[in-house]
């Protein structure tokens, strides 16, 4: 890749123009009827697949939660919930662990698993030999980038013996149940200025916290007082403590505002994202990840100087054009966290190791604006 490129140079310029032009049709996308959520009481949904709603207002005071009717072992459903316009949470969303334990009729966290169950407890004739093992999740399973579906894992069972020796089964302690998973992606905002939890739930050993999603095309803000939690539960003491879990806040072509409260740390993505797992090898092939919205066309070039984040009406141009090659010309498949993967086969050629490179990527939605990525800096190895 070379200077002498100018008609990969024109290209990526001619792809620029292309994008103005498309992003100033203003395209409409035809969405299905759907009905929104706006809920005056609390209510219970039980989750049997992909949830979409035309609008969501929770108002204050006023919780919602997404489980399923049948603890694990029961068929893996978390809450993928698709909005077509803004997404207003002033009460509660959730798939706390142990939201409905031991009711009637109970209700279970959806997407909860047991990959990462805690080990489990002793106890005989009331005194605790053994604690049962926390939950465990975030660094034991699942990952954020991209976004895994899994939830929160219960803590260990406990045995229990009605004598001293601990010979004579009395019961079997139940779990505390981990946090569910909650994904919600809008068409429009998304506005939190109540709860959205997956907290694991508080036992002799907590349940793990789950795993939460939120994206917003319009944007995302969490307002001051607003809580999002994957937490884990408490347990009796602090070593049996559920491990957290994940928590992702995504929104497109602008950084999410968030003045709440988040636990833990979340990842914050300003889409469209482009990253690399590892550096370029000679002889590899180099895989670059791009988040973007699915289907958009999504074109990425390379260059061997930057650009002083030059200014244009899709973001900031971190490549020097002048040095640019296009590389690929791609889109994102359909998904809870679409992504596309461009595969770059660096050859095996000594003299290239040491060499600098500056990669972009350019999405363009149909019901968005255009947008550039964030810009990578690489150098071979």
């Amino acid at each position: 890749m070379t200077a002498s490129r100018g008609s990969e140079f024109l290209t990526f310029v001619v792809l620029l123009l292309l994008a103005a032009v498309v992003a100033s049709l203003n395209v409409s996308v035809a969405m299905a009827q759907t009905q929104p959520l706006a809920p005056t009481s609390d209510t219970d949904i039980l989750v049997n697949g992909p949830l979409r709603y035309s609008s969501i207002s929770i108002p204050s005071g006023v919780t919602v939660r997404l489980g399923l009717s049948t603890a694990i072992p029961a068929p893996f459903r978390p809450a993928v919930i698709y909005c077509d316009g803004d997404a207003v949470i002033d009460g509660s969303l959730s798939v706390f662990g142990g939201m409905r334990w031991g009711a009637a009729p109970s209700m279970h966290p959806a997407g909860t698993v047991y990959l990462g169950q805690g080990l489990g407890g002793l106890q005989c004739a009331g005194v605790m030999h053994l604690w049962p093992g926390p939950g465990l999740h975030a660094g034991t399973y699942g990952t954020v980038l991209p976004f895994s579906l899994e939830g929160g894992s219960p803590s260990g069972w406990t045995s229990m013996y009605s004598d001293t020796s601990c010979s004579v089964p009395l019961a079997l302690a139940n779990p505390g149940e981990g946090g569910g998973t909650i994904v919600l992606l809008a068409g429009g905002r998304i506005e939190v200025r109540g709860t959205v939890t997956a907290e694991g739930m508080t036992w002799f050993s907590g349940g793990s916290g789950g795993s939460i999603l939120l994206r917003g095309h319009q944007g995302v803000t969490l307002y001051p007082g607003s809580h999002v939690t994957a937490a884990g539960g408490l347990g009796f003491i602090p070593a049996t403590n559920g491990a957290p879990g994940y928590v992702r806040i995504d929104a497109f072509g602008a950084p999410p505002i968030l003045q709440g409260t988040i636990t833990p740390t979340p990842t914050v993505v300003e889409l469209p994202y482009l990253r690399a797992q590892s550096p370029p090898r000679i002889g590899a092939t180099w895989r670059l990840d791009l988040f973007a919205p699915e289907n958009a066309p999504v074109f990425v070039a390379a260059a061997l100087a930057p650009a002083a984040n030059t200014p244009t009406p899709f973001g900031p141009l971190g490549l020097n054009l002048a040095t640019a090659a296009t590389l690929a010309v791609t889109a994102a498949l359909p998904s809870h966290d679409p992504v596309a993967t461009v595969p770059w086969s660096i050859p095996n050629a000594p003299p290239l190791v040491g060499t600098n490179l500056w990669i972009q990527g350019l999405a363009v939605p149909g019901n968005l604006p255009a947008r550039l990525t964030n810009t990578l800096a690489a150098t071979v190895q």
